[in-house]
C-alpha cells in the first residue's frame, strides 16, 4: 500500500464522510505502489582495428567512449561491448558488461594493426 497516496485520496472526502477526530478510510481510497521497470540498453562498438585505419588513435578514442558510457550507464543498467576486426577475423574484445572495472582491465591493451579486413565473394 502506498500510504501517502492513500491518505491524500481519503483526505479529499473527509467532510462528506462526516469525519470527527480521525481519518475515515474507504476501500476506494486505497492506493498501491506501482513499480515501473526500466529497460536496459546494449551499446556494441564494432571497430576496424587494422593499421591502415590509424588504429592506435581510434583505439584510445574507443576506450574513452566505452568507459565514459559505462560510468554514465550504472543507474540505467546499460551494458557496453566491443568487437574489433582486423586481418581475416573479428574478436569479441569486451563482452557486454556494465562493470567499469572489468572494462578497464580488458581494454588496457587493445589489439590493433595488421591488414585491413576484406570480404570474399
Amino acid at each position: 500500500m502506498h500510504l501517502p497516496a492513500t491518505i491524500t485520496a481519503a483526505a479529499l472526502h473527509q467532510r462528506v464522510r462526516g469525519r470527527t477526530d480521525r481519518l475515515l478510510l474507504h476501500t476506494s481510497d486505497l492506493r498501491a505502489t506501482v513499480a515501473e521497470g526500466r529497460e536496459s540498453n546494449l551499446v556494441l562498438f564494432v571497430v576496424d582495428a587494422s593499421g591502415s585505419m590509424a588504429a592506435r588513435r581510434r583505439m584510445e578514442a574507443v576506450k574513452t567512449a566505452v568507459l565514459s558510457l559505462l560510468l554514465d550507464a550504472y543507474q540505467r543498467r546499460d551494458r557496453v561491448g566491443l568487437v574489433t576486426f582486423r586481418g581475416t577475423g573479428a574478436q569479441l574484445t569486451l563482452p557486454p558488461t556494465s562493470s567499469v572495472e572489468a572494462a578497464a582491465t580488458r581494454l588496457s591493451d587493445l589489439p590493433h594493426g595488421g591488414r585491413t579486413p576484406w570480404l570474399r565473394a
